[in-house]
């Protein structure tokens, strides 16, 4: 019988069988090959990922071994960069410049890098030499083990068979003895192994958790449901809130917050107006509370960008600028924090915990009973209208007070677009649309909010003596002003391509053909 083919590499793993068998065959391959045993050591290498598991999202593994950190795919297996590396890794920005940091800036975008598991492996080397004692192959047992969270568990035993430049026949050969034996080559990570065994998901939370939702099921059913995977998220971002970790935490804990409370706004109708009406009053509170750190948040993430506004020297002027904004950032900080720890906190969210997990926290109401895809359909149907008829009449040179109420609407239908989407996905399409004309709106936003916060913080500052930002102030203001109105001009072009792809879209959304004309 023909032995399977080999692939063309440097390396193969193989996985040992456990207990005895695995025994025999150890001693049956150190009989079929004369080994030198060069020693042993112990390894660990750590594993790294953003806490709503971006990188593992797009197939990829952040490793660090013995003073190097790796980019890696998993499928299929490869290597993207590495470099070395001292410590352990944060933020992709504050790796060293090079193709390592580039291939990870996009993918985790400014999300913290968190341990997720470390896998401990008790090393024992071999080398084969030929009758001229120069080593012609490498082999390396592992003894592994993965742990994560102080939980462990045993990986068991794999052969690393690495082939030694210029002496291919000799890795060949060994390499058909493993699998001669039955023993199965694996790929070169046991990454998916230890996430089994340790029962780990990386995609531990996102800012938008996914709740199987069917056709058949009851309104009331389908909310709670929604409303209880948000609190869900809710949770899962608090310690990273706490313990300052990235801004990310915070976004996706907003983020929840202002999904429940929308769900129980657009689905009014579904449960019993006074405890709806109750917990949503709860969640606004919540939302409110963390206002102000976000707004410094994002202020903080562009200043790259505000200083890219201006030119030298003017831009260095901007450093007590945002050095200020740094300091009542850290102050809002710790307002969250402390909210945190209040009783109104916890009422807060032992409230939404009952609304979701109690029979009768949130009784049905006039519409519980009905199919969920009638009154999502019948919702979607209204807010896509009110949409459309305030971006129908956008002025040619719209100024940010009547884009306000525009982008608020349109917040709300990619919710309900986004629930829409569970229960038809043929207007999938629909949404990458909404979300290019929501972002503009959302840049808007934020710089007419920064550029407010530009002149209180210079304010402050000069009332304090220090106002020599005063002038790259003056100038900053005047290019976030300037940008804004480009952006204000793009929405326009953005809701004409928006109404256009509803036109083209399938049912549910040729029930508002009514509404959609040429502009």
């Amino acid at each position: 019988m023909k032995s399977p083919a080999i692939p063309e590499t440097m390396e193969q793993c193989f996985r040992i069988p456990s207990g005895e068998a695995g025994r025999d065959v150890l001693r049956d391959f150190r009989q079929a090959f004369a080994l030198s045993e060069d020693g042993g050591s112990r390894l660990e290498t750590q594993y790294h990922d953003t806490f709503d598991g971006r990188l593992f999202a797009r197939s990829r593994a952040l490793r660090l071994t013995r003073g190097e950190l790796c980019l890696e795919r998993l499928d299929p297996s490869g290597e993207v960069a590495r470099a070395a590396f001292a410590g352990s890794p944060e933020f992709a920005d504050k790796l060293p410049p090079g193709p390592l940091r580039d291939a990870l800036r996009p993918l985790t975008g400014n999300r913290a890098l968190l341990p997720l598991l470390s896998i401990h492996s008790d090393a024992r080397t071999w080398r084969l030499t030929n009758r001229e004692q120069k080593t012609v192959l490498r082999m390396v047992l592992h003894d592994e083990e993965a742990a994560a969270g102080g939980h462990a568990e045993r990986l068991g035993h794999r052969v690393v068979v690495r082939q030694v430049r210029g002496y291919k026949k000799a890795f060949r050969e060994v390499c058909e003895w493993w699998t001669r034996q039955g023993v199965k080559p694996e790929g070169n990570t046991r990454f998916h192994e230890a996430l089994e065994a340790l029962q780990l998901d990386p995609v531990r939370t996102a800012s938008l958790s996914r709740t199987p939702l069917t056709v058949s099921m009851s309104a009331a059913d389908a909310v709670r449901a929604m409303l209880h995977a948000q609190y869900r998220v809710a949770r899962a971002n608090e310690e990273g809130i706490r313990n300052d970790t990235d801004a990310e935490f915070l976004h996706d804990f907003r983020v929840a917050v202002r999904r429940a409370r929308s769900f129980l706004g657009q689905f009014r109708d579904v449960f019993k107006p006074a405890p709806a009406a109750e917990l949503k009053k709860s969640l606004s509170r919540l939302g409110r509370s963390t206002n102000d750190l976000r707004d410094l948040d994002v202020y903080l993430e562009h200043r790259q960008e505000y200083r890219s506004l201006l030119g030298e020297p003017l831009a260095r002027d901007l450093a007590p600028l945002f050095e200020h904004a740094a300091r009542a950032r850290a102050a809002a900080q710790r307002e969250v924090t402390d909210a945190m720890r209040s009783a109104a906190y916890r009422e807060a969210l032992e409230r939404w915990r009952t609304c979701v997990e109690d029979e009768g926290g949130l009784p049905p109401g006039r519409r519980g009973p009905e199919p969920l895809a009638q009154v999502t359909g019948a919702r979607v149907a209204r807010k896509c209208r009110t949409v459309l008829e305030q971006g129908y009449a956008i002025p040619e040179n719209a100024d940010p007070d009547a884009l306000h109420s525009l982008r608020i609407e349109c917040k709300q239908l990619r919710y309900l677009t986004e629930i829409l989407v569970e229960l038809s996905p043929e207007v999938r399409g629909v949404v990458p649309r909404l979300k290019k004309l929501q972002d503009a709106l959302g840049k808007i936003q934020d710089l007419t909010v920064h550029e407010a916060r530009t002149r209180d913080f210079a304010r402050a500052m000069s009332e304090r003596g220090a106002g020599e930002a005063w002038p790259a102030v003056d100038v900053l203001v005047s290019r976030m002003r300037a940008e804004r109105d480009r952006e204000c001009a793009r929405v326009r072009g953005l809701f004409v391509k928006f109404s256009r792809n509803l036109r083209e879209t399938e049912p549910p959304y040729a029930l508002l053909l009514p509404w959609l004309r040429p502009l």
